[in-house]
C-alpha cells in the first residue's frame, strides 16, 4: 500500500459510514414557528402566545398529527405539556396517543396546564421518519359553548411542547 492510501481509505470509510444512516433524532418540539417547522401535520391551528409569552397551538378537531425523526432502538418517554379546551357543563377530555399507528395509552387531561408522560416501547419506532397522533374525546367550538366567545374553531386541547426522550437501558437503571 502506498503511503497515505491507508489514511485515505480510513477517511473515506468514516465519511461513508457516518453520513449514510445517521438520523438526527427529534427530542423536543416547542410549539412555535422556529422549532416545529414541518413537524405539525393535520389538525393544528396557528401559533399563539399565553400571557406569559409562551407559544402554543390548539389541536383543531379530534385528531392532531406530529412528525418526528428517530433512531431505532430503545424505549422512549413521551412527555407533553398541554391543557384541554373546557366549557361550562363540558365532560372530561382525554387524549389517546399513537406512534406509527400503534396505540400507546389514553390519558385523562386535567383542567389546567400539566405535563403528561407516556412510556413508548422500542417496537413502535422506526429508524427515520415517524408519526405521533393524538386522538381526543371531543372537540368543540368556543362560540357555541362559551358565552361571549366569537372563536369559530373546533378545539380539543392546546399544546405547549412535546419531548421524546430515550429511557435508560435496564442494566443502567437505578432501583
Amino acid at each position: 500500500m502506498r503511503r497515505g492510501t491507508g489514511a485515505f481509505l480510513c477517511a473515506l470509510s468514516f465519511g461513508l459510514l457516518s453520513g449514510c444512516t445517521r438520523v438526527n433524532e427529534t427530542r423536543f418540539l416547542n410549539f412555535d414557528a422556529e422549532s416545529t417547522t414541518g413537524a405539525l401535520g393535520a389538525g393544528w391551528s396557528g401559533f399563539e402566545k399565553t400571557d406569559q409569552n409562551d407559544t402554543f397551538a390548539w389541536c383543531q378537531g379530534k385528531l392532531g398529527r406530529v412528525s418526528f425523526q428517530c433512531r431505532s432502538g430503545g424505549d422512549r418517554l413521551v412527555r407533553f405539556r398541554c391543557w384541554p379546551f373546557q366549557f361550562p357543563g363540558g365532560g372530561a377530555q382525554s387524549a389517546t396517543l399513537f406512534v406509527n399507528d400503534a396505540r400507546l395509552e389514553s390519558v385523562p387531561l386535567q383542567g389546567d396546564v400539566r405535563v403528561y408522560s407516556v412510556l413508548a416501547p422500542a417496537a413502535v419506532f422506526k429508524n427515520g421518519a415517524n408519526e405521533m397522533r393524538f386522538e381526543f374525546t371531543y372537540a368543540e367550538t368556543p362560540k357555541d359553548r362559551v358565552p361571549g366567545s366569537t372563536d369559530e374553531r373546533t378545539l380539543a386541547a392546546a399544546f405547549d411542547w412535546i419531548e421524546i426522550l430515550p429511557t435508560l437501558p435496564p442494566a443502567t437503571r437505578r432501583s
